[in-house]
């Protein structure tokens, strides 16, 4: 857009409040960021039935069913069910209707996240739970004016995940692989050796893994930058390659949640089958609950704690849908 008209002679004030007024003119419009809404309630199956549950009714039952801050200070257990608090309200709402099919919104089991009402009436801490919650009430995470991801396992074991190398998918900007730098933290070590009958039995549980008559070796084809197994070779009468949390899964749905704990592992032949050695439990995406709770130790506010293990992601205020 010019500005060399033949204008009339005018004061250099004037001159410079009618160019504001054209740049302005010649900028897009500023859309405003998309509204969060939170529900009033959920529908959740518990213990096989279906409820509705008020939203901050569900996250205390939730909270204390996915953290128990044993010889925390007093100051640190409030961080911590803060943060559990952000996490579980972001991770409801983002997936409402995740079982829409079966008639409810999400279960109580970790394929969505724990719930456990019983707690609320027999932990110790539930009234540092319930005074979290509220403490909490509408907060969510956001990232660009939309709802996050609000993701979290137990134990990175020193090194998160990128959400897009454990499941596939386009990279998730605040999902990242990264180096969990708390101080005062120990991070679970743990050892499952596992027959080459037994593994090759759980593996044929699933078509993905199915390995037939056989199975000779198990390798790890690459790691991520943390070191995590990022994807693992099965070889007998058939061969397949799997992500590394996919291997994980297969065979921990028919061995056990202790079996193969994290994949942040190395792997040992020896004549009666495959010793694991890692560290860490669960999928190592997002938040670190035992990193996050020596942050909170060391006294670290609740966004920057999450904006530690989620970059660029915001804690908002949430409106209530009616």
């Amino acid at each position: 857009m010019s500005t060399r008209a033949h204008w009339p002679r005018t004061s250099a004030a004037a001159l410079a409040a009618a160019a504001l007024v054209i740049v302005a003119a010649c900028q897009p419009p500023r859309l405003p960021e998309p509204t969060v809404r939170l529900p009033e309630s959920v529908q959740v199956r518990v213990a096989g039935h279906i409820e509705t549950i008020g939203l901050d009714d569900y996250v205390l039952g939730s909270v204390l069913a996915e953290v128990t801050p044993l010889n925390q200070p007093p100051a640190a257990v409030a961080r911590i069910y803060e943060v559990q608090a952000v996490l579980a309200r972001t991770y409801d709402v983002g997936h409402l209707g995740k079982h829409r099919a079966e008639g409810f919104d999400v279960c109580d089991s970790t394929h969505c996240q724990l719930y456990d009402p019983g707690r609320i009436k027999t932990s110790r801490f539930a009234a540092d739970a319930r005074d979290a919650v509220r403490r909490t009430s509408g907060l969510v995470l956001t990232y660009q004016g939309r709802l996050a991801e609000g993701l979290y396992h137990a134990d990175c074991g020193g090194y998160t995940a990128s959400a897009d190398e454990v499941w596939g998918g386009d990279p998730v900007p605040y999902l990242i692989a990264a180096p969990d730098k708390a101080a005062d933290v120990q991070h679970r070590q743990w050892r499952w050796t596992v027959s080459m009958n037994d593994l090759r039995a759980a593996l044929n549980t699933n078509p993905r893994a199915e390995v037939g008559r056989t199975l000779d070796r198990v390798d790890i084809v690459d790691h991520d930058p943390g070191g995590h197994a990022a994807r693992v070779a099965v070889i007998g009468e058939h061969m397949h390659e799997l992500r590394g949390e996919e291997f994980r899964t297969i065979v921990d749905q028919a061995l056990g949640p202790k079996a193969i704990q994290s994949t942040l592992f190395t792997i040992t032949r020896e004549k009666s089958g495959l010793i694991f050695t890692g560290a860490g439990f669960g999928h190592g995406v997002g938040l670190c609950q035992v990193g996050a709770a020596a942050l909170a130790r060391n006294g670290a506010a609740l966004d920057q704690i999450l904006q530690h293990y989620f970059p660029g992601v915001m804690v908002k205020n949430a409106a209530v849908a009616h």
